[in-house]
């Protein structure tokens, strides 16, 4: 996996080390789940790779929960720890925050992008994250986006993206009709438009229909945990939970 790099950091403490290492070996033979376990325990410790492979591990859709706030806040602090491929990338990330990205730049980061073993492109899907959410706040668009996008996932013919506007928590009544309700060049509209660029963005960049929806998902997932309806919103599920 070419996220995956050679280590940029060595840390003085060897059982710290240790951890770091056994977490490579864990992510060289596909448990994802223990190389998160021993990479967390090295990042704690300050390990500045370990922050870095977090992030990867975590934006990429590897892990359950799937959390896109852990990856950002890792990749933040691998940056600041001078991991030299997260700080050539930093300024992506911090001009999703302050909603500066634009959506049709993010969909053609997200074309570009060619798979290298990962399920999800790390980067796009922690931009996107912070992107939307940045926009949505902004705008005070996230009820409308939210009942749009998921008024159109209820009539999807997969099951895996049924069971994710389940695991919601949101009634039905509440985004019924939602892809009817937008308000033509409104910010809830061309928001919705952006993520329908990112999706075809996404597919263009060759990953399949299903991982794209998937994609999708998981940043509305992200939108509904950040808004007032996420209290009763179940956790994030990784590539392989939410299709399971």
């Amino acid at each position: 996996m070419e996220h995956f790099r050679k280590p940029f950091f060595q840390s003085q403490d060897t059982w710290l080390e240790t951890q770091y290492t056994e977490g490579v070996l864990a992510l060289q033979s596909g448990d994802f789940q223990t190389a998160n376990e021993r990479f967390g325990t090295a990042a704690a410790g300050g390990h500045v790779s370990a922050m870095y492979n977090m992030s990867m591990l975590n934006g990429a859709g590897c892990m359950s929960p799937y959390n896109l706030d852990l990856a950002i806040d890792c990749y933040y602090k691998a940056a600041q720890g001078g991991h030299p491929t997260a700080k050539e990338s930093l300024w992506l990330l911090e001009a999703a925050d302050r909603g500066g990205f634009g959506t049709q730049n993010l969909a053609k980061y997200a074309e570009a992008w060619r798979n290298d073993g990962v399920p999800l492109h790390p980067m796009t899907m922690m931009c996107a994250a912070r992107l939307y959410d940045v926009l949505c706040t902004k705008y005070g668009a996230a009820r409308d986006v939210i009942a749009y996008e998921l008024d159109a996932a209820s009539t999807s013919d997969n099951p895996a993206v049924l069971a994710f506007v389940d695991r919601t928590g949101i009634a039905s009544s509440f985004f019924e009709n939602g892809m009817n309700r937008l308000i033509a060049g409104s910010a809830a509209d061309q928001i919705t438009d952006g993520l329908n660029q990112l999706w075809f963005g996404m597919r263009k960049s060759g990953l399949t229909e299903e991982i794209a929806l998937m994609g999708r998902c998981t940043i509305v997932g992200h939108l509904v945990s950040k808004s007032p309806y996420g209290s009763t919103a179940r956790p994030l599920l990784g590539v392989h939970d939410f299709f399971a």
